[in-house]
């Protein structure tokens, strides 16, 4: 997954280039160029571009202030319907990283898609009444 870009070393009263705001935040040029297409705002009636340090600031508060999902005991998230779903004939694989976290993959219920959460033992024994639950190795 990406490196979150922290806001903290922004200043609001500042103006960037695509370089500044890039080494201010610490990720690539090219990242701060397609945040443009993403709905940061930048003055490009002139060259260089210039980023405004309050927009590109309110930009950052927007784009990682998206809450997480929740998802019940018995629900996974299905990777094809991007959405909480039940399993499929209440069958289960669980695959064991460590001794104490693996994840449970399952079927989805609606599309028959690949699902899946990550789990500890304690969830499994929870979901055991529901689901029938095969423990595979890791390939």
């Amino acid at each position: 997954m990406a490196k979150r870009a922290s806001s903290r070393k922004v200043k609001i009263h500042n103006q960037y280039t695509y370089q500044q705001a890039a080494d201010v935040l610490g990720v690539s040029v090219q990242t701060v160029r397609s945040w443009r297409q993403s709905g940061l705002g930048v003055l490009d009636s002139q060259k260089p571009h210039l980023i405004l340090g309050f927009m590109l600031k309110d930009f950052l508060a927007g784009r990682y202030s998206q809450p997480k999902r929740r998802l019940a005991n018995d629900q996974f998230l299905c990777m094809t319907c991007n959405a909480p779903r039940r399993a499929y004939g209440g069958m289960a694989d669980y695959l064991p990283y460590t001794a104490t976290r693996g994840r449970l993959e399952v079927l989805c219920e609606a599309c028959q898609g690949p699902c899946g959460k990550f789990a500890s033992p304690r969830l499994c024994a929870e979901l055991a009444p529901i689901l029938s639950i095969a423990t595979r190795n890791r390939k």
